[in-house]
């Protein structure tokens, strides 16, 4: 087994704390972009294209301006063959700007 941790976006400095409301904040748009264009590489396998995110993928350096938490995922995504089938455990954006879906691949 080979697990990956971090976030899929984790620009900190757009935090703003845990606000105590009722209503959820919305998701900035930068982060369903990147999100979005990750998954879809994912999807197809462009590992090409996702080893060069930062110049390729919407928003990469808002995302991320630094690469220590997305950087597993491509550890995991290493560790899998094309045969494998991946799925989506869970879809969660926290604060409006903390991607943190959980990615699965299995044999």
């Amino acid at each position: 087994m080979v697990l990956g941790s971090g976030s899929l976006t984790h620009n900190l400095a757009k935090f703003c704390g845990p606000a105590v409301t009722a209503v959820a904040p919305a998701v900035a748009r930068y982060v369903t972009e990147f999100t979005a264009w990750i998954i879809d590489r994912i999807h197809t396998r462009d590992q090409k294209a996702l080893i060069v995110y930062r110049t390729r993928a919407p928003h990469a350096v808002r995302a991320h301006p630094s690469e220590e938490h997305l950087l597993p995922l491509f550890v995991a995504l290493g560790a899998t063959d094309a045969t494998d089938p991946f799925d989506i455990l869970t879809k969660e954006v926290r604060y409006g700007m903390l991607s943190m879906e959980t990615f699965y691949w299995h044999s």
